[in-house]
């Protein structure tokens, strides 16, 4: 399949019968310039290949979404693994995915970042960032035409950051399979669920649900699209701008039948939830909030400050007297 444009706006018919029970993953990488960003989110396209080597070696079914100039150098990192059952297709513009969300992410970025407590976030201020993030769900629907497995899992190009859970790569030569207790989707929960309204979350930029890796029945794909579409169209429209993060609560907070929320770490999933292990041990849920050290402390207390102060100058200038 390398080298096969695939750009198709809505949620595909499948095209192939499922054969067999197991995990097909998916997985994408679109450089958009992050080796140039500042700071913590500063990553080149090298660092991300070098991730990507280090969780390749997995034996499932891998499919993967490109540009041109990456397709090859995908296929011959598997290929040294000895994994010949890898699908490459090759996006030429990322923007075609879908036009319409593109063009709506850039609209609401060009306004939304002052009203976060951390505008300069990527997730906040980078609208290309947040799209890439939106492209995962049409990846996955894309790729449930062609799976043979009764189940589809995304997992991040640069899934685990070259070790940060599993210390030796050897750890990957498997074959990754698990039965979800319910739902149709498995999402991967790392702290307790907030009782704030979503903007509150939002403006704060927590996480409460991992985007590294979901895991669905295959022939969910499609509607899981769908829903995660309506919930960046809601968030959107109200002037709101995030990652797929927070996007995975809301679609859990209107199906909690189908969304299943699993107890886990940073990218413990593969390990913690499997056939193969032998005790049902999981990570306890971290608090909504930390406890915080000191310095933390006044970190976010200097935030707090800087947006107070922030909203009181809108306040004047919006409503005086």
């Amino acid at each position: 399949m390398l080298g096969k444009t695939i750009i198709q706006s809505g949620a595909p018919d499948r095209m192939y019968h499922i054969v067999h029970d197991g995990i097909t993953l998916v997985t994408a990488f679109f450089p958009i310039g992050r080796g140039e960003w500042t700071g913590k989110a500063q990553r080149s396209d090298d660092k991300y290949f070098k991730y990507f080597q280090h969780w390749a070696r997995i034996h499932n079914d891998l499919v993967v979404y490109t540009t041109p100039e990456n397709a090859e150098r995908i296929r011959q990192i598997r290929l040294s693994f000895g994994r010949a059952n890898t699908q490459v297709y090759i996006v030429n513009d990322l923007e075609d995915i879908d036009k319409s969300m593109y063009t709506l992410m850039h609209d609401v970025g060009k306004h939304y970042p002052k009203y976060s407590l951390f505008p300069d976030k990527p997730e906040v201020s980078n609208p290309i960032y947040d799209f890439v993030m939106y492209t995962k769900f049409w990846c996955l629907a894309q790729a449930s035409t062609v799976a043979a497995t009764n189940k589809i899992a995304w997992i991040d190009f640069g899934f685990d950051h070259g070790g940060e859970y599993y210390k030796d790569n050897q750890w990957f030569d498997r074959t990754w399979n698990y039965t979800r207790p319910n739902g149709k989707v498995a999402l991967f929960q790392i702290r307790e669920l907030p009782s704030d309204p979503i903007f509150d979350c939002i403006r704060r930029t927590e996480t409460y649900i991992q985007g590294n890796c979901i895991e669905l029945d295959t022939d969910y794909a499609q509607q899981f699209y769908v829903d995660v579409r309506n919930q960046y169209e809601h968030l959107l429209r109200c002037g709101l701008l995030d990652d797929d993060q927070i996007i995975l609560l809301m679609c859990h907070y209107e199906k909690p039948d189908i969304y299943c929320c699993l107890p886990s770490r940073w990218f413990s999933m593969l390990d913690e939830y499997r056939d193969d292990k032998k005790t049902g041990m999981h990570s306890d849920l971290l608090p909504e909030f930390f406890i915080i050290s000191r310095r933390r402390r006044w970190y976010w207390t200097k935030h707090c400050l800087k947006f107070l102060k922030q909203e009181f100058n809108h306040l004047v200038r919006r409503y005086p007297l």
